[in-house]
């Protein structure tokens, strides 16, 4: 399913959710209908699994990022998930291999949010705190992911 053209149609519909399919068909040398076509049965396969936007959490009034390394205790991972989903600021969990296996990205509107936030972790797990200074690569994947 996917092809050269499914790549490139990828790679446009990453750097811009909001192309037209005529604007697309114009880049990978197809149809709007061809490509809006395409693009369906993407989407269909679950290969392209949602469209996005990219927000400044510093300009929305969240400007403190916080990775959070948890190690839950025993018997205690379903209250934990249930925890995190009720936190707003939770903006992402992974969940990892290794002792601390859940890695959760915070993004929160002071300090004293961040450590109440924390202090509620304490009663299902032990956590390692890392604050984000910057980013240094964000980027889209590359059209040869797509392979």
């Amino acid at each position: 399913m996917i092809d050269a053209i499914n790549r490139k149609i990828l790679a446009a519909l990453q750097e811009n959710a909001r192309i037209s399919f005529a604007e697309l068909g114009k880049r990978v040398h197809l149809t709007a209908p061809a490509v809006a076509e395409r693009v369906r049965k993407m989407e269909s396969a679950g290969i392209i699994t949602g469209y996005g936007v990219n927000v400044n959490l510093d300009k929305v009034g969240y400007p403190i990022v916080a990775m959070v390394q948890c190690k839950v205790y025993r018997a205690k991972e379903r209250e934990f998930k249930e925890l995190l989903l009720s936190y707003d600021e939770v903006i992402e969990c992974l969940n990892t291999t290794g002792e601390q296996a859940f890695l959760v990205k915070l993004a929160v509107e002071s300090m004293s949010q961040l450590d109440e936030i924390l202090e509620a972790f304490i009663d299902f797990s032990d956590t390692n705190t890392m604050m984000i200074l910057s980013t240094l690569v964000d980027r889209e994947l590359p059209e040869t992911f797509f392979k």
